[in-house]
């Protein structure tokens, strides 16, 4: 009898770690879902243009390699379809070349920023 409600203290005792840790597991998962979101939110428009750069680039090598266009092959040469193909291609390679630069300035910008001028330059005294 005394043994089984050691037992029972011991399972107590794990059951509020448990839930301590599980707390903090959960915690640490609404911090990690908030910034999965952010990403999501900042990225809503960089995926869909990544693969539609994707699809066009790839249309272009193999109208260069084959002189096959793959995008007339499916929608046709002249209809609606293609066309608005083609103008998402372009608007997704002008979206991916814009968010580049914003990241690239971003970075270049935090980079300069941690340089400091050390006051240690050449010095012109060992000449005379």
């Amino acid at each position: 009898m005394i043994g089984s409600s050691k037992s029972l203290e011991f399972s107590k005792s794990e059951k509020d770690d448990l839930s301590f840790a599980s707390a903090l597991f959960q915690w640490g998962g609404l911090i990690k879902m908030r910034k999965m979101h952010r990403m999501l939110m900042d990225n809503t428009l960089y995926i869909p243009a990544k693969l539609l750069t994707i699809i066009g680039a790839l249309n272009w090598g193999l109208v260069g390699l084959l002189n096959f266009n793959l995008v007339a092959a499916i929608f046709g040469k002249r209809s609606i379809l293609s066309r608005l193909v083609y103008i998402l291609v372009g608007l997704a390679g002008v979206y991916i070349v814009i968010k580049y630069k914003a990241t690239y300035l971003a970075k270049r910008e935090a980079k300069k920023g941690k340089r400091q001028y050390s006051g240690k330059q050449y010095s012109w005294s060992g000449i005379l």
